[in-house]
Parts: C-alpha cells; sequence; structure tokens
C-alpha cells in the first residue's frame, strides 16, 4: 500500500468518525461542560450600530450569565445523584439486633443518612 493510499484511508476513517460523532446525541455534561453551547452567534447580532460602552457594558454581562449558567449546571448535576439503600447485608445485620421498633427505625435513618451523604 502507497503512502498515498494510506493517507486516503485515513482521511475517510476520520470523516465517518466525524460523521458518527454528529449524529450522536449530546449527553447533559456535556452541554454544561461545552463553552460553547451558550455563545451567542456574533454573525446574526448588529454591533457595529451600538456605542462601545455598551457593547462592552453587553459583552461583560453576557461572559457573567455564561458563568452563571454553567455554575447552575454544575449545582444541578450535584441534586441528580440516585439513592443509595441497604444492601441485603446490612437489612439483615439491623433485623439481627435486639432493639425495639423505635430503635430500629432510628438505627435505619442513620445509616441511609451515612450512605446518603447526609
Amino acid at each position: 500500500m502507497t503512502p498515498e493510499d494510506e493517507e486516503f484511508n485515513r482521511i475517510g476513517m476520520e470523516s465517518r468518525i466525524k460523521q458518527e460523532y454528529a449524529m450522536r446525541k449530546t449527553t447533559r455534561e456535556e452541554k454544561i461542560s461545552s463553552p460553547t453551547v451558550y455563545e451567542v452567534p456574533t454573525e446574526d447580532v448588529q454591533f457595529m450600530s451600538m456605542p462601545m460602552m455598551d457593547y462592552i457594558d453587553l459583552t461583560q454581562k453576557l461572559a457573567l450569565a455564561r458563568i452563571q449558567v454553567r455554575e447552575l449546571g454544575d449545582r444541578l448535576s450535584k441534586l441528580e445523584k440516585p439513592w443509595v439503600g441497604l444492601s441485603n447485608g446490612e437489612m439483615i445485620e439491623l433485623s439481627e439486633m435486639e432493639l425495639g421498633s423505635w430503635d430500629l427505625i432510628l438505627e435505619v435513618e442513620a445509616k441511609l443518612k451515612e450512605k446518603n451523604n447526609g
């Protein structure tokens, strides 16, 4: 295989990979972490007709809004953690304790809080 053939095959493979990547759905985490997701296309906005101070103020507000959106996304992703329950071994361990029903409830609650960072 000639070097030209190898280059042609490499370019073809890269093209297929890019097409497959473009066709897949973007995950929520990728959208949050990607700075381009929240960018406003500047070619659609007429900045040339506005005074320079308004333009600077607008770009500063836009930068602040991008930061706030990312921070909110980070907070939301932290809130969406799965609930962690007791394992079978932990349930058996608690059932073997010589406790009254109220004490058992308090033990179960304490163990669940511990497992769910709370």
